[in-house]
């Protein structure tokens, strides 16, 4: 996650927020009510975030230029979709990276097999 801009003005964020998404860049607004939060202690602004690193950059681009045509922008509900049922069932991405890291591992023992009896 990469932070992009900051505003008191949470109607501004939005709208950021919306170019970014309709652009397939999915992005969060963070700290809504520490706005509101009086004290000599805490002064942080709202923020604007891209849950991707990788397209920060074009983020901040299209946020210089409403009319910069994005590359890199993916179907934004759907990654809402994963990540929603993720967040509802980690177990879900704990099983995929045990077999993912599973099938890694024995693919490297096969390959280490397979290279030792031809050399030998």
């Amino acid at each position: 996650m990469k932070y992009l801009t900051k505003s008191t003005d949470l109607a501004y964020l939005y709208h950021l927020r919306g170019l970014l998404e309709v652009n397939g860049i999915p992005s969060v607004v963070k700290g809504e009510n520490t706005a509101q939060m009086i004290s000599p202690f805490v002064m942080n602004e709202p923020s604007l975030w891209v849950y991707l690193d990788e397209q920060a950059d074009e983020a901040e681009k299209l946020i210089l230029d409403p009319d910069y045509e994005v590359r890199n922008g993916i179907d934004v509900d759907e990654f809402y979709r994963i990540t929603a049922d993720v967040s509802k069932n980690p177990k879900k991405l704990y099983d995929s990276l045990l077999t993912w890291g599973l099938a890694i591992a024995a693919i490297s023992i096969a390959i280490i097999v397979a290279v030792s009896l031809t050399g030998a």
